[in-house]
């Protein structure tokens, strides 16, 4: 099955960030397939297709990371790759122990023999993910009126999530979620 490890937003939040990109999701404008309210995440690393053993292994090592709550941020309207071949645009993700966190279960993932894709990490929450730009103009100024504005919430835990494609899009499952340990 795919797996991916991510942050799961409050429903508040992902109905703000939700709703101000309604008017860019318009034939009008461009297609392509917008991310529904409840699939909005973070995702800190994709396992990719995994055995059920792999997954019992990856679940008893995810609850031995030490994992503190802290807040998190949300900021400014992007695009991968850039601004002038769209195909992803997302919102961006801050907190320093985002990255912190995403390295400790990278590093202890790879030590118990689970193989990653060496990529950039840009914290973020995708929207959409762009076939085509209709009109980049109306596109760009649609984009360019969205001030999602700053955003807080305390992440208390982080969840291991299963994947299925389906032909109307991701169906995204929590498999298990991981809170804060007390350090003793």
């Amino acid at each position: 099955m795919r797996c991916f490890v991510s942050i799961e937003f409050p429903e508040h939040l992902r109905s703000e960030i939700f709703h101000a990109f309604e008017k860019v999701n318009n034939p009008k404008i461009c297609t392509g397939n917008f991310v529904e309210k409840e699939n909005l995440h973070l995702t800190l690393t994709f396992l990719g297709d995994v055995s059920e053993e792999e997954l019992g292994k990856a679940k008893k090592i995810l609850g031995k990371i030490d994992f503190q709550k802290f807040s998190i941020e949300t900021g400014e309207v992007g695009f991968f790759p850039d601004e002038n071949f769209i195909k992803i645009i997302w919102v961006g993700i801050h907190s320093p122990e985002i990255i912190n966190l995403r390295n400790e279960i990278e590093e202890t993932l790879k030590k118990e023999g689970f193989d990653f894709k060496e990529v950039d990490f840009v914290p973020h929450l995708t929207v959409a993910r762009i076939k085509n730009i209709k009109d980049k103009k109306l596109f760009m100024d649609e984009v360019n009126k969205i001030k999602p504005g700053k955003m807080f919430f305390i992440a208390e835990d982080f969840s291991l999530m299963k994947s299925i494609l389906k032909k109307s899009g991701p169906e995204y499952k929590t498999l298990e979620r991981f809170g804060m340990r007390i350090r003793r």
